[in-house]
């Protein structure tokens, strides 16, 4: 890679992490994505699937293509504390490659733009209108810490659930005898939740949140809202404990007297299917740069690329942004997501992606394997 790129990219890195954007108006991120692309002369398709901030750019000839999946939105308050200026840059910079390098390519290679990943999934807006039906894989990268490199990393499936208790308010001095506590039903959930977790695998989580508790201490709380994640490893586990968390849910309002609904908070992101074949070529890619990576790590966050990999077989590096162990969400990820040692990580995991997708690209026999 020569220098202007690996200037170019860095600069992309630092300007998505300066700049963040929630989901679904990352205008300035693909604004600067797309600048990149259009300067190393690539055409780009902006309002992919209907989704403003969704793009893609393609080299090779029309038809089934691998899909190298690019994020960059931002958390709340926090900002790239998740790096996904780093998942850009990597994406971005292993399509430039592979790009640079392809001749002969049997398939498509796409920079597929994908917004919303932390909160809405824009992965999931993407393969409902229909945009992966021609890819035959998905690459992808995410970064970590503790100097660490991964490959075929399992991410838990999700699924969010809004709470919603009605009651009856009355005077909470006055009259409580003839009031309905919905906050009450909602603190008895939490409770209950609480006890269930000690009979739940090492592999599953739940946490939650009140969103609405009441208006006033002297009126009882005719309405209560709670937001509570469920995490599984396997799809068969998340169905079970959604439905011991709605008879929960259920049991809160009889004990209470309120009445209950239960909504979708978020469409659920899937349980991450590693594709064995690309994380052989992905592995063996990093050991040809010097890395050692682990197969199969369980990582308890969930990710919309979880809903990719149950319909494209998919794979992904995890890479490292310090030595040291940080933790994610949080500012010193934002800080260390633009470190000089995370951008050296940034450049072994384009070298490697470039590789696998070229490799997808122009090996027709290694490509029909990725779907034994």
């Amino acid at each position: 890679m020569n220098d202007g790129l690996r200037g170019d990219l860095i600069a992309l890195s630092r300007a998505i992490s300066a700049d963040p954007e929630l989901a679904y108006k990352e205008e300035r991120a693909v604004g600067r994505i797309t600048a990149l692309l259009r300067k190393h002369g690539h055409e780009v398709e902006l309002n992919l699937g209907g989704l403003p901030t969704a793009f893609r750019a393609r080299v090779g000839p029309p038809g089934p293509a691998v899909a190298l999946l690019a994020e960059y939105d931002a958390l709340p308050d926090v900002g790239h504390g998740c790096g996904h200026n780093l998942i850009s840059m990597t994406i971005v910079g292993a399509f430039l490659t592979a790009a640079a390098k392809a001749k002969d390519l049997q398939t498509g290679i796409e920079l597929v733009g994908t917004p919303a990943e932390e909160s809405g999934g824009g992965k999931i807006d993407l393969l409902e209108k229909g945009v992966f039906k021609n890819a035959v894989a998905a690459l992808y990268s995410h970064p970590g810490s503790g100097g660490r490199w991964n490959v075929s990393e399992r991410l838990l499936g999700i699924s969010v659930k809004r709470v919603i208790f009605e009651g009856l308010a009355s005077h909470a001095a006055v009259s409580p005898e003839k009031g309905r506590n919905a906050l009450t039903a909602l603190i008895v959930l939490f409770v209950a939740v609480d006890g269930w977790r000690q009979h739940l695998p090492s592999t599953a989580r739940v946490h939650g949140i009140v969103r609405e508790g009441g208006v006033a201490s002297n009126i009882i709380p005719s309405r209560a809202v709670g937001d509570f994640g469920l995490r599984a490893a396997t799809m068969g586990a998340l169905q079970e404990m959604v439905e011991m968390f709605e008879n929960m849910a259920k049991g809160a309002a009889l004990q209470t007297g309120t009445k209950v609904r239960i909504e979708e908070e978020m469409r659920p992101y899937l349980p991450v299917e590693a594709n064995p074949a690309l994380g052989d070529a992905l592995a063996q890619e990093l050991v040809r740069l010097g890395k050692s990576p682990s197969r199969g790590r369980l990582v308890t966050a969930s990710g919309d690329i979880g809903n990719v990999s149950q319909k494209v077989p998919t794979d992904y590096i995890g890479f490292p942004v310090s030595a040291e162990e940080i933790p994610g969400h949080s500012h010193r990820m934002r800080e260390a997501s633009v470190s000089d040692y995370a951008h050296e990580s940034a450049f072994v995991v384009i070298d490697a992606l470039s590789a696998t997708a070229l490799r997808v690209a122009t090996d027709k026999s290694f490509r029909e394997s990725l779907r034994l």
